[in-house]
């Protein structure tokens, strides 16, 4: 029995001091590149009707979005849809 744990605790030393040799050789992982500027914050869509329909209004929300840490606003659409043509 004692050579059981003796080889036992034997081979999971071994097995502990293998594992962080690999750990300590593995390669470092590459530093992250600068983010983009729509990478920076969440991105807002909203049709211009949301704003009261014209880029002045748009423009009065600005601060209010940017307190909201949101990182870009998209605007669409910006005309309104072509009906359907009731021909096809």
């Amino acid at each position: 029995r004692l050579v059981l744990l003796v080889l036992f605790w034997g081979g999971w030393l071994g097995m502990l001091g293998a594992a962080a040799a690999i750990v300590a050789q593995a390669p470092r992982c590459q530093p992250l590149p600068d983010k983009a500027w729509w990478e920076l914050g969440a991105l807002y869509r909203a049709p211009p009707k949301a704003f009261g329909g014209d880029l002045k209004g748009v423009a009065e929300h600005v601060e209010h979005l940017a307190g909201l840490q949101v990182g870009g606003l998209v605007l669409g659409p910006l005309y309104p849809p072509k009906p359907a043509d009731p021909q096809t």
